[in-house]
């Protein structure tokens, strides 16, 4: 019990729904669990943030679009084993605030910069029926999920990335 709670980890962050077309935005993970897969724009709040601006400024950085008409989504709520680079396995306690938002596909503000905590290598617009568990992270489904039948689960997703 001790190892699984020295390698224990919460992340509470907040992230966003972006669907035109049928193609929900999306950024290619380099870092963390879900690095290699695609996931919803996002991540933890800075001092200070609300949760809109924490969203509004997570959206530019990891995709160069500026969001716009946020609307409250709900909670997701998933536990994550995966192997570090260091080749241990943690358990990511991984809490997920999601919204809506819409994007001016014409008006990006710039291309996705690279620095120090930066997490995506840039975005894309995913065709929903292209979601797989292979190569999207728990967020992602779970946000199709959503778009598919207006609700998200209430009990917590259980995923297994060790390698």
């Amino acid at each position: 019990m001790t190892e699984a709670l020295d390698a224990f980890h919460r992340h509470i962050g907040v992230y966003g729904i972006c669907v035109a077309d049928g193609r929900l935005l999306v950024i290619r993970k380099i870092k963390g669990p879900y690095t290699g897969k695609y996931d919803l724009p996002g991540g933890r709040l800075e001092p200070m943030e609300t949760l809109e601006q924490g969203l509004q400024r997570e959206v530019v950085e990891e995709t160069g679009y500026r969001a716009h008409a946020l609307k409250p989504v709900g909670v997701c709520d998933f536990n994550v084993r995966w192997t570090m680079a260091d080749r241990t396995d943690e358990y990511l306690h991984h809490i997920a605030l999601l919204y809506a938002f819409e994007v001016n596909r014409e008006d990006t503000v710039e291309a996705v910069g690279m620095f120090e905590d930066q997490d995506s290598e840039g975005a894309l617009w995913l065709p929903l029926e292209d979601a797989k568990s292979s190569h999207s992270s728990p967020l992602v489904l779970q946000a199709v999920e959503w778009l598919r039948t207006g609700s998200l689960p209430v009990s917590a997703v259980s995923v297994d990335y060790r390698g």
